[in-house]
C-alpha cells in the first residue's frame, strides 16, 4: 500500500467517513524545489484537507462487507466474462455480476478486460526527524517538494503526522525508487518507524471498464488523480457510479455497458485530461522546475484539495502573466507520451 491518505475534508464528509478513520487535518501546502525556497503556497479555505488512518478504512470497510456476508480472505486467481471466479484452494463460483477492484496489480483486470495501466513505484515512512521538526514547524502544513534532484518521474512529499511524527515518500521508475528514497530520508534525518510502498496508477494506456458480467472499479479503471496518484476519492466514485447503475438497470438493460458509458463521460473525460497533463509534466521535470521558480512566492486560495484543475487555474489568475512567461519553456516541452487530440477532446 503506498497511499497516503490524503483527501478534501468535503469529500471525506459526502463518502461518509466519519472522524474515526482521520489522522490529522491540514490548512495548507506548500510547493516547492527546496525547504529552503519560499515555493507556492495554497491555502485551503474552508475546505481543509484530512489525512485517513488506511488501517482504520480498511477494517471500517471489511466490517461493513463482513456485515453484509461477503466472503472474505480468498485471494482470486481468475475471472471471466461471464462471471465464474476461481481462486486459491479450489474455490469456483458463479456470479451474475463481478467486481474488479485490485488497486494498480493490474492482473485481472488486464487479463480479463484488456487494460493495461500506467504505473510507477511509491515509497515512504513514517518516522521522527528533527531536522524537520525545525523546518516545518506547523503541524497542519504539508510540502511537496519538486524537482530532479528529489524524483525523475514525480514529487517527494513530507506530511507531518503530530508529535513530531512525519509521513515522507517519494515516487519514481521501480528501478531506481528506492535508491532515491534512501537519499531522501538520509538528507532530512529521518528515522524510520515503519516503511510502505506500492505502484502509482498514472492513468491507462488502453481501457476497459466492463464488459459482460465483469466491470472494475478505482485503480483498476485507470481513473486516479494523475497529478498526485491519489486513488481514494475516484476509486470511491465509480463504486457509487457502478452501484447506482445496478440498481437502475438490473433487470431492464444492460448495467454494464451503461455504467462503461457512464465513466467514459465525464468522469472519464477529467480522469484522461489529468492523465495527459501528468504524462506531460512528469516527461518534463527539468522544465517544470523552471516553471516553479517562475511561481515562487505566490500565494493562493483554494477551496478544494481534491480539485487539481481549479487549482491550476486560480494559480496562472493569481499571476496572470506568469502564464505568458511560461511559454518560454514551451519549445523544451517532451509531448511524445501524449496525444493532444485527446487533451483537447477531453478538456472540451
Amino acid at each position: 500500500m503506498h497511499c497516503t491518505g490524503l483527501v478534501s475534508e468535503r469529500m471525506a464528509i459526502a463518502l461518509g467517513l466519519g472522524g474515526r478513520v482521520v489522522d490529522n487535518y491540514y490548512s495548507s501546502l506548500t510547493i516547492t524545489n527546496s525547504l529552503n525556497s519560499k515555493g507556492i503556497l495554497l491555502r485551503f479555505t474552508g475546505n481543509r484537507i484530512v489525512m485517513l488512518n488506511r488501517p482504520g478504512l480498511e477494517e471500517y470497510l471489511y466490517g461493513r462487507a463482513s456485515f453484509r456476508g461477503i466472503h472474505m480472505g480468498i485471494r482470486v486467481t481468475e475471472v471471466g466474462r461471464r462471471g465464474v471466479v476461481r481462486g486459491f484452494g479450489g474455490f469456483e463460483g458463479s456470479y451474475d455480476i463481478v467486481v474488479i477492484g485490485e488497486g494498480a496489480r493490474n492482473v485481472l483486470s488486464r487479463i480479463t478486460l484488456g487494460t493495461r495501466l500506467n504505473t510507477v513505484s511509491g515509497v515512504q515512512a513514517d518516522g521522527y526527524s528533527q531536522y524537520l521538526k525545525g523546518m516545518v514547524n506547523d503541524e497542519h502544513h504539508i510540502v511537496v517538494l519538486f524537482g530532479k534532484h528529489y524524483s525523475g518521474r514525480f514529487f517527494t512529499w513530507i506530511v507531518p503526522r503530530g508529535d513530531g511524527e512525519f509521513r515522507v515518500g517519494v515516487v519514481d521508475d521501480p528501478s531506481v525508487v528506492g535508491l532515491r528514497f534512501r537519499k531522501i530520508i538520509s538528507e532530512l534525518g529521518l528515522s524510520p518507524r515503519r516503511i510502505f510502498g506500492g505502484r502509482v496508477v498514472l492513468g491507462a494506456s488502453s481501457v476497459n471498464y466492463g464488459q459482460g458480467s465483469v466491470a472494475a472499479v478505482g485503480d483498476s479503471t485507470g481513473i486516479t488523480k494523475s497529478l498526485t496518484g491519489g486513488g481514494i476519492v475516484t476509486g470511491m466514485l465509480t463504486s457509487l457510479i457502478l452501484a447506482r447503475v445496478l440498481h437502475e438497470y438490473w433487470g431492464v438493460g444492460d448495467p454494464i455497458a451503461e455504467y462503461s458509458r457512464a465513466l467514459g463521460g465525464t468522469l472519464g473525460r477529467l480522469a484522461r485530461a489529468y492523465s495527459a497533463l501528468s504524462s506531460m509534466l512528469y516527461s518534463n521535470v527539468t522544465v517544470a522546475e523552471g516553471a516553479l521558480r517562475e511561481f515562487d512566492g505566490v500565494e493562493v486560495n483554494v477551496p478544494d484539495y481534491d480539485n487539481h484543475m481549479d487549482a491550476l487555474i486560480r494559480l496562472l489568475m493569481a499571476r496572470p502573466k506568469l502564464g505568458l512567461t511560461l511559454i518560454k519553456y514551451a519549445p523544451s516541452l517532451n509531448i511524445s507520451t501524449i496525444n493532444l487530440r485527446d487533451l483537447v477532446t477531453a478538456l472540451f
